[in-house]
């Protein structure tokens, strides 16, 4: 055979050994390389649903806080609280209740009657706590969800890339192995 043959059979046989290693590092790599870029992104979405966890518990717990008092919010109590408001307003500009009361005591009566009704107007109805907590819920399960398929499509990708690794690795396999028998046969004849 000559010489041409000879280094043609070897390098083939090179190309398939070293097609082979290729075919392997290139799929670890990807592998790990695939979970090093997820891994950030998966514990981004880990520390968003802790985040909404404690969300979640603390308008569970301003709801659990609130919910005895909703009775107190009710339209009829902001009346009688407007209409004492009114009254210590009124009896602190009559001289005889002032001078009767002394005027720090009605003072405070004003200032506490304020605060109450002021209170009442701005503390946060029950209904609307529960929508927030729906759509805390629901975002909740929308990062669970994207966490799912975030960690699906990392595996499916390498799954995809370890098949395609695989099939080259036996095509240079094989290139490999065909190159080696003719090697023998043709040393085995010479």
């Amino acid at each position: 055979m000559p010489a041409t043959g000879w280094k043609r059979l070897r390098l083939a046989q090179e190309f398939g050994r070293v097609g082979v290693w290729l075919a392997l590092v290139l799929t670890v790599t990807l592998w790990f390389g695939t979970f090093a870029v997820l891994t950030p992104m998966r514990a981004a979405l880990n520390s968003a649903h802790g985040q909404l966890l404690e969300l979640d518990a603390r308008l569970q717990n301003v709801h659990d806080t609130l919910a005895p008092f909703d009775a107190l919010s009710r339209p009829e109590t902001l009346v009688a609280v407007n209409t004492l408001n009114d009254l210590a307003l009124t009896a602190q500009q009559t001289p005889l209740i002032d001078n009767l009361f002394g005027k720090q005591n009605l003072q405070d009566a004003v200032n506490l009657t304020a605060q109450w009704q002021d209170t009442l107007q701005d503390r946060p109805p029950l209904p609307a706590l529960a929508d927030a907590r729906n759509a805390v819920q629901a975002w909740q399960g929308r990062v669970k969800a994207l966490q799912e398929r975030v960690t699906l499509m990392g595996l499916g990708f390498c799954m995809l890339f370890t098949l395609l690794g695989a099939w080259f690795a036996a095509g240079q396999w094989a290139l490999y192995q065909r190159a080696s028998e003719r090697l023998s046969s043709i040393q085995r004849l010479n």
